[in-house]
């Protein structure tokens, strides 16, 4: 009797702790939506918009919107041509009154103003090689990186609800769907591990071969471990990373396991530099083929999760 009761409880426990987790995805995923819709709009007005200096009439602080939550946000007022406009302006620093002349981004197909976007980037490939920690997805603009996070905060989200629908229902060609889209989803990921594995292998090679011979000032040594959860030391693996000087400039670089134990901070040390690609590694640097891991493993997965729909064909047959 208190078996059957416990069991019904727990059931609906998890049922619970997952549709609480279904509900944070979706409304995550609602606030990042808005994001890259916002950004993208704001790349337009960048790109097709034209920069004009306006006087302030009037400014307003009442949340207008769920984002002057999280920032000092005022609503400016303001003529232009005859007209009156209003525009979301956040003072990051200073402050913006009546009277006061700011500097906003008008679109004449929009026919409004927002305010002109921070150029205080930090350039991270001008200091770190990007052969650590490798990924192509820093060639993306902010705009395709934010979409993407959507799709897979999206993907998050339908998994989680189809799960929560099933559950109640057993529906099977949702079941179906989702396991379609599943397959689908790990093939595109497979594809674009392939992807960016190929284009590691290519960068290493291009800035090996085509790199010339530099001698760099070494200014620190570290090494991370490759896999945070591994508890043994002894089978702990590292990559190794030199802060160096050249150009009176700072770098990070790759280094190999030998540079690393021979190295002390104001050691000369033989590296590879390409001007093309501002951008080098240690002459001893070897390329690392646990890149090709990755790839493996999600193909793999592919064909395990692909193959059941092939043996259904040929059973029906």
């Amino acid at each position: 009797m208190l078996k059957p009761l416990l069991s019904s409880i727990g059931k609906v426990y998890n049922f619970l702790i997952a549709l609480i987790v279904a509900i944070i995805l979706v409304i995550v995923t609602w606030v990042f939506w808005g994001q890259y819709q916002d950004l993208r709009l704001q790349n337009q007005f960048t790109k097709e918009g034209k920069l004009v200096s306006v006087t302030v009439e009037q400014t307003s602080r009442k949340h207008q919107s769920w984002r002057d939550i999280f920032g000092n946000s005022t609503y400016l007022t303001f003529p232009y041509q005859g007209k009156t406009y209003t525009t979301r302006f956040v003072m990051d620093s200073g402050y913006v009154g009546s009277g006061d002349r700011v500097k906003l981004v008008y679109h004449p197909a929009y026919d409004a103003f927002r305010q002109p976007g921070s150029d205080n980037r930090f350039e991270r490939s001008a200091r770190k090689s990007r052969l650590i920690d490798w990924s192509t997805v820093r060639d993306f603009s902010r705009e395709h990186q934010l979409l993407l996070f959507c799709i897979i905060l999206a993907t998050a989200s339908f998994f989680m609800i189809t799960g929560l629908i099933v559950t109640l229902i057993p529906l099977t060609f949702l079941q179906d769907i989702a396991r379609f889209l599943l397959v689908a989803e790990l093939l595109m990921t497979a594809v674009f591990f392939s992807y960016d594995t190929w284009k590691y292998f290519q960068y290493y090679q291009q800035l090996k071969t085509h790199g010339q011979e530099v001698i760099v000032k070494v200014l620190d040594t570290q090494r991370h471990a490759k896999y945070r959860n591994s508890k043994s030391r002894s089978w702990r693996e590292y990559t190794y990373e030199a802060t160096i000087r050249y150009q009176q400039q700072e770098r990070v670089i790759p280094i190999s396991e030998d540079d690393f134990e021979r190295l002390k901070p104001n050691d000369s040390l033989k590296a590879r530099y390409n001007a093309s690609m501002n951008d080098l590694m240690s002459t001893d640097y070897s390329i690392d083929y646990e890149q090709l891991l990755v790839p493996a493993f999600l193909w793999l997965i592919s064909f395990i999760l692909i193959r059941p729909f092939f043996t259904r064909k040929k059973a029906l047959k």
